[in-house]
């Protein structure tokens, strides 16, 4: 919720949220286990972006944008952050035009920040008993619209 306001209000902010969030969103709820890797890919995120804003604020072109491709590559596998997303984070710079070197590192740190406590919340709401029983008990509505799931 406050990733789209943030992005209602300041137009040039929409190319950071919709699909780094898309993104984290995918990776992190196949990772809600592993908080530890989850802070080190939003760690690593925060690094990439600020290496983008950092090679954008030298220069617009196009070697600019190849070296940050490279550095982060390094970094990835450096760190073994294991996450696509990260490289595709440091190149918002170069596609939002923001006009503070800060804006984007702070918006994406904001972001992923919204994200890991959304997934947190979810994931102590799912531990609560009446939540466990009610999965229960809606468990056969959903095998019975499995069938039409995959026809679909």
């Amino acid at each position: 919720m406050g990733a789209y306001w943030a992005s209602y209000h300041f137009p040039s902010m929409k190319m950071v949220f919709y699909p780094t969030l898309g993104a984290f969103c995918f990776l992190f709820m196949h990772r809600v286990d592993q908080i530890k890797d989850i802070g080190r890919i939003t760690m690593g995120a925060i690094i990439a972006v600020t290496l983008g804003s950092s090679m954008y604020a030298i220069s617009h072109g196009a070697i600019s944008f190849f070296i940050t491709a490279i550095l982060t590559i390094f970094l990835i596998q450096w760190f073994k952050w294991n996450a696509a997303p990260i490289l595709s984070v440091s190149f918002i710079p170069y596609f939002a035009h923001s006009v503070s070197f800060w804006a984007l590192p702070a918006a994406v740190l904001v972001s992923l920040l919204g994200l890991v406590g959304s997934i947190w919340l979810i994931g102590k709401v799912e531990q609560l008993n009446w939540v466990a029983r009610l999965s229960l008990v809606l468990s056969p509505l959903r095998t019975k619209l499995e069938p039409l799931k995959k026809e679909m």
